[in-house]
Protein backbone atom coordinates (compact mmCIF):
# COMPACT_ATOMS: atom_id res chain seq x y z
CA UNK A 1 0.00 0.00 0.00
CA UNK A 2 1.37 3.45 -0.92
CA UNK A 3 1.62 6.42 1.49
CA UNK A 4 -1.09 8.27 -0.36
CA UNK A 5 -3.55 5.38 -0.11
CA UNK A 6 -6.04 5.76 2.69
CA UNK A 7 -8.02 3.25 4.61
CA UNK A 8 -11.65 3.82 4.15
CA UNK A 9 -13.32 5.40 7.24
CA UNK A 10 -9.98 6.45 8.74
CA UNK A 11 -8.78 10.06 8.40
CA UNK A 12 -5.14 10.63 7.67
CA UNK A 13 -2.94 11.28 10.72
CA UNK A 14 -1.47 14.45 9.30
CA UNK A 15 -4.88 15.90 8.82
CA UNK A 16 -5.87 15.13 12.41
CA UNK A 17 -2.81 17.01 13.75
CA UNK A 18 -3.53 19.94 11.52
CA UNK A 19 -7.16 20.02 12.58
CA UNK A 20 -6.32 19.67 16.31
CA UNK A 21 -3.47 22.19 16.24
CA UNK A 22 -5.40 24.96 14.61
CA UNK A 23 -7.96 25.44 17.43
CA UNK A 24 -5.20 25.23 20.15
CA UNK A 25 -3.22 28.04 18.57
CA UNK A 26 -6.29 30.14 18.25
CA UNK A 27 -7.11 29.53 21.94
CA UNK A 28 -3.60 30.48 22.98
CA UNK A 29 -3.69 33.63 20.94
CA UNK A 30 -7.12 34.50 22.34
CA UNK A 31 -5.92 34.07 25.92
CA UNK A 32 -2.82 36.18 25.23
CA UNK A 33 -4.92 38.91 23.69
CA UNK A 34 -7.27 38.78 26.68
CA UNK A 35 -4.38 39.13 29.14
CA UNK A 36 -2.90 41.99 27.21
CA UNK A 37 -6.25 43.76 27.18
CA UNK A 38 -6.90 43.26 30.96
CA UNK A 39 -5.72 46.17 33.27
CA UNK A 40 -2.52 45.51 35.19
CA UNK A 41 -3.20 45.73 39.00
CA UNK A 42 0.43 45.33 40.08
CA UNK A 43 1.09 49.05 40.60
CA UNK A 44 -2.28 49.66 42.30
CA UNK A 45 -1.67 46.82 44.74
CA UNK A 46 1.82 48.15 45.56
CA UNK A 47 0.45 51.64 46.31
CA UNK A 48 -2.19 50.19 48.58
CA UNK A 49 0.39 48.11 50.39
CA UNK A 50 2.66 51.15 50.76
CA UNK A 51 -0.22 53.25 52.09
CA UNK A 52 -1.16 50.50 54.52
CA UNK A 53 2.44 50.22 55.69
CA UNK A 54 2.66 53.98 56.13
CA UNK A 55 -0.52 53.98 58.23
CA UNK A 56 0.82 51.14 60.31
CA UNK A 57 4.14 52.95 60.73
CA UNK A 58 2.36 56.13 61.84
CA UNK A 59 0.30 54.15 64.35
CA UNK A 60 3.42 52.47 65.72
CA UNK A 61 5.19 55.84 65.90
CA UNK A 62 2.26 57.34 67.85
CA UNK A 63 2.25 54.35 70.19
CA UNK A 64 6.02 54.69 70.71
CA UNK A 65 5.60 58.41 71.43
CA UNK A 66 2.85 57.69 73.96
CA UNK A 67 4.99 55.02 75.64
CA UNK A 68 7.90 57.48 75.81
CA UNK A 69 5.71 60.17 77.35
CA UNK A 70 4.34 57.72 79.91
CA UNK A 71 7.86 56.63 80.79
CA UNK A 72 8.98 60.25 81.17
CA UNK A 73 6.02 61.04 83.43
CA UNK A 74 6.70 57.93 85.50
CA UNK A 75 10.37 58.85 85.80
CA UNK A 76 9.47 62.42 86.84
CA UNK A 77 6.95 61.16 89.41
CA UNK A 78 9.53 58.76 90.84
CA UNK A 79 12.12 61.54 91.05
CA UNK A 80 9.65 63.82 92.83
CA UNK A 81 8.74 60.99 95.19
CA UNK A 82 12.41 60.39 96.05
CA UNK A 83 13.01 64.09 96.68
CA UNK A 84 9.86 64.42 98.80
CA UNK A 85 10.78 61.28 100.76
CA UNK A 86 14.27 62.63 101.45
CA UNK A 87 12.86 65.99 102.57
CA UNK A 88 10.38 64.31 104.88
CA UNK A 89 13.12 62.07 106.25
CA UNK A 90 15.39 65.04 106.95
CA UNK A 91 12.53 66.96 108.56
CA UNK A 92 11.67 63.95 110.71
CA UNK A 93 15.27 63.65 111.88
CA UNK A 94 15.38 67.34 112.73
CA UNK A 95 12.16 67.10 114.68
CA UNK A 96 13.48 64.15 116.65
CA UNK A 97 16.66 66.04 117.44
CA UNK A 98 14.62 69.11 118.40
CA UNK A 99 12.45 67.06 120.74
CA UNK A 100 15.59 65.68 122.35
CA UNK A 101 16.94 69.22 122.86
CA UNK A 102 13.61 70.71 123.98
CA UNK A 103 14.59 70.75 127.70
CA UNK A 104 17.58 72.91 126.77
CA UNK A 105 15.22 75.72 125.82
CA UNK A 106 14.14 76.13 129.43
CA UNK A 107 17.77 76.36 130.50
CA UNK A 108 18.37 79.05 127.88
CA UNK A 109 15.39 80.98 129.25
CA UNK A 110 16.90 80.83 132.73
CA UNK A 111 20.28 82.01 131.44
CA UNK A 112 18.65 84.91 129.60
CA UNK A 113 16.70 86.06 132.66
CA UNK A 114 19.79 85.73 134.84
CA UNK A 115 21.93 87.82 132.50
CA UNK A 116 19.15 90.43 132.20
CA UNK A 117 19.12 90.94 136.00
CA UNK A 118 22.88 90.58 136.52
CA UNK A 119 24.31 93.47 138.54
CA UNK A 120 27.07 95.40 136.77
CA UNK A 121 29.42 94.79 139.69
CA UNK A 122 29.43 91.03 138.97
CA UNK A 123 29.89 91.24 135.22
CA UNK A 124 33.67 91.07 135.40
CA UNK A 125 33.97 87.88 137.45
CA UNK A 126 35.48 84.80 135.83
CA UNK A 127 32.70 82.44 136.86
CA UNK A 128 30.17 84.75 135.15
CA UNK A 129 32.17 84.38 131.94
CA UNK A 130 32.06 80.59 132.41
CA UNK A 131 28.28 80.66 132.71
CA UNK A 132 28.12 82.80 129.60
CA UNK A 133 30.30 80.24 127.80
CA UNK A 134 27.86 77.45 128.73
CA UNK A 135 25.01 79.52 127.34
CA UNK A 136 26.97 80.06 124.12
CA UNK A 137 27.69 76.33 123.75
CA UNK A 138 24.03 75.42 124.22
CA UNK A 139 23.00 77.90 121.55
CA UNK A 140 25.61 76.51 119.16
CA UNK A 141 24.19 73.03 119.73
CA UNK A 142 20.74 74.30 118.79
CA UNK A 143 22.12 75.96 115.68
CA UNK A 144 23.80 72.71 114.64
CA UNK A 145 20.41 70.96 114.72
CA UNK A 146 18.69 73.71 112.76
CA UNK A 147 16.81 75.13 115.75
CA UNK A 148 16.44 78.90 115.43
CA UNK A 149 14.60 81.62 117.29
CA UNK A 150 11.32 82.85 115.85
CA UNK A 151 11.36 86.53 114.90
CA UNK A 152 9.81 88.37 117.83
CA UNK A 153 11.00 91.83 118.81
CA UNK A 154 9.40 94.76 120.58
CA UNK A 155 7.55 96.95 118.11
CA UNK A 156 7.08 94.14 115.60
CA UNK A 157 3.55 93.36 114.33
CA UNK A 158 1.82 90.46 116.02
CA UNK A 159 1.99 87.18 114.06
CA UNK A 160 -0.37 84.48 115.37
CA UNK A 161 1.63 81.81 113.52
CA UNK A 162 4.73 82.52 115.67
CA UNK A 163 3.52 84.55 118.64
CA UNK A 164 1.18 83.92 121.56
CA UNK A 165 -0.38 86.93 123.25
CA UNK A 166 -0.78 86.64 127.02
CA UNK A 167 -1.93 90.15 127.79
CA UNK A 168 -2.05 93.80 126.76
CA UNK A 169 -0.19 96.89 127.86
CA UNK A 170 -1.51 100.44 127.49
CA UNK A 171 1.18 102.46 125.77
CA UNK A 172 1.53 105.06 123.08
CA UNK A 173 5.08 104.11 122.15
CA UNK A 174 3.97 101.30 119.79
CA UNK A 175 1.04 100.94 117.42
CA UNK A 176 -2.05 99.19 118.60
CA UNK A 177 -1.74 95.39 118.25
CA UNK A 178 2.09 95.37 118.02
CA UNK A 179 4.44 93.64 120.43
CA UNK A 180 5.02 95.79 123.50
CA UNK A 181 6.74 93.30 125.84
CA UNK A 182 8.62 90.07 124.98
CA UNK A 183 8.21 87.61 127.83
CA UNK A 184 9.70 84.44 126.36
CA UNK A 185 11.40 83.68 123.05
CA UNK A 186 10.02 81.10 120.63
CA UNK A 187 11.89 78.51 118.57
CA UNK A 188 11.32 76.66 115.31
CA UNK A 189 13.09 73.99 113.26
CA UNK A 190 12.76 73.31 109.52
CA UNK A 191 9.74 75.59 109.32
CA UNK A 192 7.97 73.74 112.16
CA UNK A 193 7.17 75.74 115.29
CA UNK A 194 8.50 74.17 118.49
CA UNK A 195 6.96 76.76 120.77
CA UNK A 196 5.57 80.26 120.16
CA UNK A 197 7.00 83.42 121.61
CA UNK A 198 5.08 84.76 124.60
CA UNK A 199 4.34 88.47 124.14
CA UNK A 200 2.18 91.27 125.44
CA UNK A 201 0.51 93.52 122.89
CA UNK A 202 0.31 97.29 122.90
CA UNK A 203 -3.04 98.97 123.37
CA UNK A 204 -3.78 102.62 122.84
CA UNK A 205 -4.64 104.34 126.17
CA UNK A 206 -8.31 105.22 126.43
CA UNK A 207 -9.18 108.89 126.98
CA UNK A 208 -11.32 109.57 130.10
CA UNK A 209 -14.91 110.60 129.36
CA UNK A 210 -16.79 113.61 130.78
CA UNK A 211 -18.37 111.69 133.66
CA UNK A 212 -15.04 110.42 134.86
CA UNK A 213 -13.58 113.92 134.58
CA UNK A 214 -16.34 115.41 136.72
CA UNK A 215 -15.95 112.66 139.30
CA UNK A 216 -12.23 113.26 139.41
CA UNK A 217 -12.72 117.00 139.83
CA UNK A 218 -15.22 116.56 142.67
CA UNK A 219 -12.91 114.14 144.39
CA UNK A 220 -10.06 116.61 144.06
CA UNK A 221 -12.24 119.37 145.53
CA UNK A 222 -13.22 117.26 148.52
CA UNK A 223 -9.63 116.33 149.18
CA UNK A 224 -8.49 119.97 149.04
CA UNK A 225 -10.87 120.91 151.90
CA UNK A 226 -12.53 123.93 150.24
CA UNK A 227 -15.77 124.72 152.15
CA UNK A 228 -18.94 124.71 150.18
CA UNK A 229 -21.07 127.90 149.88
CA UNK A 230 -23.55 128.29 152.86
CA UNK A 231 -27.22 128.02 152.11
CA UNK A 232 -29.50 131.06 152.79
CA UNK A 233 -31.56 130.66 156.04
CA UNK A 234 -35.09 131.94 155.96
CA UNK A 235 -36.26 133.77 159.21
CA UNK A 236 -38.92 132.07 161.28
CA UNK A 237 -42.07 133.63 162.65
CA UNK A 238 -45.01 135.54 161.20
CA UNK A 239 -44.57 137.62 158.17
CA UNK A 240 -44.63 141.40 158.77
Amino acid sequence: MSEEEQIPGVAPQADDDTQAGAPLDAQVHAQTDARSDAPIKTEGSADERIAALERQLAAERDAATEYMQRWQRSAADFTNYKRRFQQEQEQRERLLAAQALAPVLNALDSFERAFATLPPTLAGFTWIEGVALVDYQLRRALDAQGIAETPAEVGQPFDPAHHQAVGEVETDQHPDGHIAVLLQRGYEVAGVLLRPALVQLARTPTAPDATQSQAAESQTTEESGTPAAPEEIQPSGPAP
